[in-house]
């Protein structure tokens, strides 16, 4: 059997759809499994264009993903909807650029493509599903805020402590907030940085955030922006931000028992004396680090400025690193 025969064998063998073509979208192989999502046979497609089968609405999308594809990075993926015999379909395609021209642009290329479609829907019912948890979430906080003003006018306001509350409720429903954004999978820990900073604003010139891509499991998500939160009130209140001259810097790392280390370091500020008793935020970084997430906490009441180390297990680093 000839080596074009052979080939042509098993590629007709697989399932995935497979499909070559030149740089204009002319096609020049398809497998059965492809041409069966047309309701074609393989020689009825070639020489026909793929842009015809391609959603109109992706094809912007498509074509200016491919420009991607070069020498020094031959292979992409992508996801697209594919005008299938049978209606529209979500297809993955695995691209991979075959042949270059002398100013490296590819010309010829070749995709491999699996059915998604019903991994699409059940991720958008999943994302009407978790956008009306949200909704119901912030509508609950905002009940509970009103009830907390009816309840404490008058006293509570005088004091500060529904001001302090609602301050609370504002980075509670933050940390929901980061994770409505990816369906509950987890958060970026420069957002749940940025979110535990809020009252404080992370864009302040005296506050210093930097730290590698790292994803946080969801449990970890509204502990780590509550404790945030309270160390950054306490540093408006009592520590480094009190004043002008006060610095912060949070800095996050990945050690090597695969923990991710926060460290909180406040200079500038007024003498740190140790508390004489412990408030809220204390017992939260007490309890919530070490019980809800199997962290530790180290706090230093450094009279040039408090210092606390947050160390806890992380869900999955992503490669490289990024200041925030």
């Amino acid at each position: 059997m000839a080596d074009s025969a052979l080939l042509r064998e098993i590629l007709d063998a697989q399932l995935e759809t497979v499909c070559r073509f030149r740089a204009d979208g002319t096609i020049l192989f398809v497998n059965r499994a492809y041409a069966a999502t047309l309701g074609r046979e393989p020689h009825e497609l070639t020489g026909r264009n793929l842009w015809d089968f391609v959603t109109g609405e992706d094809q912007a999308h498509v074509r200016a993903m491919l420009l991607n594809l070069t020498p020094a990075q031959p292979e992409l993926t992508i996801e697209n909807r594919f005008e299938a015999a049978g209606g529209t379909r979500w297809m993955l395609w695995r691209n991979h650029a075959l042949e270059f021209d002398d100013a490296g642009a590819w010309s010829v290329a070749q995709s491999t493509g699996i059915d998604i479609t019903e991994r699409k829907q059940l991720e958008e019912q999943l994302k009407l599903l978790v956008d009306e948890l949200n909704h119901r979430v912030k509508n609950t906080l905002m009940v509970v805020q009103a009830m907390a003003h009816q309840t404490f006018r008058g006293e509570g306001a005088a004091d500060g402590r529904i001001s302090t509350f609602s301050d609370r409720l504002a980075a509670l429903s933050g940390a929901h907030d980061a994770l409505s954004r990816t369906n509950w999978a987890g958060a970026r820990l420069a957002d749940i940085v940025n979110h535990g900073l809020l009252i404080c604003r992370a864009d302040d010139m005296r506050i210093d955030l930097s730290g590698p891509e790292v994803i946080m499991p969801a449990n970890a998500t509204v502990s780590l922006v509550m404790v945030l939160h309270e160390l950054a009130t306490n540093a408006m209140k009592y520590g480094a931000l009190s004043g002008l001259t006060g610095r912060v810097t949070v800095r996050w790392a990945l050690d090597d028992s695969e923990m991710v280390v926060i460290d909180w370091v406040e200079s500038g500020g007024p003498e740190v004396n140790m508390p004489e008793r412990k408030g809220f935020g204390s017992r939260l970084l007490a309890e919530a680090i070490p019980r809800q997430l199997g962290g530790r906490v180290d706090l230093d009441y450094d009279r040039a400025g408090l210092r606390c180390r947050i160390a806890v297990p992380h869900f999955r680093p992503f490669p490289g690193t990024q200041d925030d």
